[in-house]
């Protein structure tokens, strides 16, 4: 909330638009990790590292379900031994963007070093699994860009 009103009422007052997502849930939100105001911005953060002795899952949460998503890294530590990086997504349309304007700029420019998405920049090669409130194709719109070795397909 807080770029969006320095952007829009600041010294700049840029003509960009904010909304604001509520659902009818309340939970409890964690503590914003140290650095993690630009990807708050740029649509991913990383909220925590679980370790584990098997091998490392990377999970994406957005809104009411990140909580689920905690409890799960959670679980799979203490009954399998996996580890898991979980990520807070904070737009996934917004990563799908910057996804797509970079492979535009790539086409366009190919001569030049490629460019690479911000979702591919904050995460690894482990497998990922995107977890939602809303349809499972929202999170679709990033799978091109995840740069994980084996991203399941939906409707499992």
């Amino acid at each position: 909330m807080h770029d969006g009103l320095e952007r829009m009422y600041g010294e700049k007052q840029e003509n960009v638009y904010y909304y604001i997502t509520t659902l009818n849930e309340n939970y409890h939100m964690p503590a914003m990790p140290e650095g993690a105001e630009e990807g708050i911005r740029k649509g991913i953060y990383k909220l925590e590292t679980i370790e584990g002795s098997k091998g490392k899952v990377q999970l994406l949460g957005s809104g009411s379900i990140l909580s689920h998503v905690r409890e799960a890294a959670e679980i799979l530590a203490k009954d399998y031994g996996v580890g898991s990086d979980v990520y807070s997504v904070t737009s996934f349309t917004e990563l799908a963007r910057d996804g797509q304007d970079c492979e535009r700029w790539n086409m366009l420019h190919p001569l030049e070093t490629p460019r690479v998405p911000y979702i591919a920049q904050v995460m690894n090669d482990a497998p990922a699994v995107a977890s939602t409130d809303y349809m499972k194709l929202f999170a679709e719109q990033v799978r091109t860009y995840v740069p994980a070795d084996d991203v399941p397909r939906t409707g499992y």
